[in-house]
């Protein structure tokens, strides 16, 4: 299948504090570190958010249905859709963190 163009990063997303949000998460060493900074940074709910959604783009991709990723994951049909629009359609940001992730559970 022919690979589309990646879409630019939005421009309304850049900025300098983002630029100094991002520094500061590629200058975390280990995951220790991930769970200290983001455990100041966001709540816990936010955190398991976002870990859902990157579970919802993993089983996505691995082919699994909405209900099955809905009883596995606890996100709603309207996040699962969301995920599956920006697989498609976004900046190929879930597409390339998941060819770099080693492969987990199925």
């Amino acid at each position: 299948m022919p690979r589309r163009p990646v879409a630019p990063v939005h421009p309304r997303l850049r900025d300098p504090l983002a630029d100094q949000l991002f520094r500061a998460i590629l200058a975390l060493r280990s995951v220790e570190e991930c769970y200290r900074f983001f455990e100041d940074l966001c709540t816990v709910g936010e955190i398991r958010a976002l870990a859902a959604r990157l579970e919802v783009a993993r089983l996505l991709a691995a082919g699994r249905t909405y209900d099955e990723i809905a009883r596995r994951t606890g996100t709603s049909s309207a996040t699962i859709s969301r995920v599956r629009r920006f697989l498609e359609y976004g900046a190929d940001g879930y597409r390339m963190i998941l060819q770099r992730l080693p492969r987990s559970r199925g």
